[in-house]
């Protein structure tokens, strides 16, 4: 009685993963396929810098500051072409900037 107990437990789990598991994959690959329709280049210098993306795809700019919080601009949606942002100023040093896709 407990062997089938513990039998049917192992094919639930097994098949709670197979049906989960499969649908994670698709769901990254297809966002992995969105965001390498763009394509981007950014320039650091001094206290403010730019981000320029061409292609397809939503996206926006992460300054990250020196000695204070970072700073976020709003999503960009791009539909073709090339875009050119300015990313937020930093009141002492821009250290970096990040874009983020979506």
């Amino acid at each position: 009685m407990m062997r089938n107990v513990k039998r049917s437990l192992v094919a639930v789990g097994v098949g709670a993963v197979a049906v989960f598991g499969l649908g994670v994959p698709q769901a990254v690959a297809a966002e992995d396929a969105a965001t390498a329709r763009l394509s981007c280049t950014k320039h650091v210098g001094g206290k403010t810098g730019w981000v320029k993306c061409t292609g397809k795809g939503k996206w926006r700019i992460i300054s990250i500051c020196d000695f204070e919080q970072d700073r976020k601009t709003e999503w960009f949606r791009q539909n073709g072409g090339t875009l050119k942002k300015n990313a937020l100023k930093c009141w002492w040093d821009l250290a970096d900037i990040k874009i983020e896709r979506r």
